[in-house]
């Protein structure tokens, strides 16, 4: 793995807030419907997006990584989904729920612990298509209900912001754009970019993809690129990563990862494509017991 290209992959523990608190149904303005993606460019990047239907219907989803005390650190991420709630007349839902998890056996760290704390999840619809709002899981994890706690994990309150990409975001003459971008997959996913020295170097770019390898199934993987050169507004990236895992019979296997990320900078935005293939294996000879990947995705993006 170069210094210049490295990936960040955590494990995840899958979390739903269903539609407590949903905000009271009204008639959502005009033109803010579709799909936008973005998040928080802090010490990690914090991964959300969201779907609006037209009517006021909202889907949301985010990947955080967390930090955790005593035991995991920074290792781990959470994934929350907001299903079948509403925006309000000016666009805003906000809820806050709690949640108790037995976290499937074979997940890398946590496996096998019971998951509780609070999710705490606000968004607001605003013209232009720009999305804002926050986003905080508390969690804490123990071995056994009502056991003692063996970590306790915060993401800590993060303000997002999301973007609804322009179709032409990326067409047009080549030109670097210095700043934070974010937009969405073709599969809806979120992806965010940060791009410094002038335009010339894109220090992060990330996006969240699903695919159906074992420890994958349902839940989203992370992957970021840093410190990429930038060569006439175009841009690309290449890694590989693995991890561990434990299938429900108990077989330990062996998840292998490979990935591209391709860019160009246009008149306005970015959009390039993305691509992850994944090979798993058994751990104790090698042998291979299955496959996924995600096909090459498109994806847009704007500041």
């Amino acid at each position: 793995m170069s210094r210049q290209r490295r990936i960040r992959l955590s494990a995840a523990l899958c979390l739903v807030a269903g539609a407590v608190g949903a905000a009271p149904a009204g008639a959502l303005p005009p033109g803010r419907s579709g799909s936008y993606g973005g998040g928080a460019v802090r010490d990690y990047l914090q991964f959300v997006s969201l779907s609006v239907a037209p009517g006021g219907g909202l889907t949301a989803h985010a990947t955080l990584v967390t930090r955790c005390a005593p035991r995991f650190g920074d290792q781990l991420t959470e994934s929350i989904s907001v299903k079948g709630v509403r925006l309000d007349a000016r666009g805003r839902y906000s809820a806050r729920t709690s949640f108790t998890d037995d976290v499937d056996p074979g997940v890398p760290l946590t496996g096998g612990m019971v998951a509780e704390g609070t999710i705490a999840f606000s968004a607001r619809v605003l013209a232009g298509g720009v999305a804002r709002g926050t986003v905080r899981v508390r969690t804490t994890y123990r071995r056994s209900a009502g056991g003692p706690v063996v970590s306790s994990c915060d993401t800590g309150a993060i303000g997002w912001a999301a973007r609804r990409p322009p179709p032409d975001a990326g067409a047009g003459r080549l030109r670097p754009q210095p700043g934070v971008h974010r937009g969405t997959t073709a599969a809806g996913e979120p992806l965010l970019m940060r791009v410094a020295d002038r335009g010339r170097v894109v220090r992060r770019a990330g996006l969240t993809v699903r695919v159906d390898c074992p420890s994958a199934v349902g839940l989203p993987l992370d992957v970021v690129a840093q410190r990429v050169r930038v060569r006439r507004g175009r841009f690309g990236a290449s890694g590989g990563f693995q991890r561990q895992f434990t299938d429900s019979g108990g077989r330990q296997l062996v998840e292998r990862y490979t990935w591209e990320l391709h860019g160009r900078f246009g008149t306005r935005g970015a959009r390039g494509n993305f691509k992850l293939d994944g090979v798993v294996r058994r751990r104790d000879d090698g042998g291979r017991v299955g496959a996924c990947g995600t096909g090459k995705i498109a994806w847009r993006a704007t500041r």
